[in-house]
């Protein structure tokens, strides 16, 4: 199976990258899985995600965060409906924002240095969902 056969270009996307470090809350949206599940999968008004990124290597709580989101994922078998990119880069960074509908944007206030991740995405029109200072 391939991203192709997953993704699909008339349903709304979501997409979240970056570095992750726990601040940045990649792991937020997957608090509330029975929630999620049910706006991921709704047949009527379908959403899919597109998560991609990295941890530092030396950040240990931030490759843990990546392993908690793909344990959900699989968990709730979300496989077609959520999408993690391994090998994050600035190739991949420019294919997301230029492909998503919503870029989510959720760190923990105030740590969130300049919000850059947020103005890559209004650049390429796509929605920003973000807390303040994101």
């Amino acid at each position: 199976m391939t991203i192709n056969d997953i993704l699909d270009p008339d349903t709304l996307t979501i997409g979240f990258a970056r570095r992750f470090a726990t601040y940045k809350r990649a792991n937020l949206i997957f608090k509330d899985m029975d929630r999620l599940t049910k706006i991921l999968t709704n047949p009527n008004k379908p959403v899919q995600m597109i998560i991609a990124g990295k941890a530092h290597p030396l950040d240990t709580q931030g490759k843990e965060v990546i392993q908690a989101i793909i344990h959900r994922i699989r968990e709730y078998k979300l496989e077609k409906h959520v999408v993690f990119l391994e090998d994050y880069d600035m190739e991949v960074a420019r294919m997301m924002v230029k492909g998503c509908d919503v870029w989510l944007n959720n760190p923990i206030r105030p740590l969130e240095a300049s919000g850059t991740s947020g103005m890559k995405a209004a650049l390429n029109g796509t929605l920003n969902l973000s807390i303040l200072d994101g």
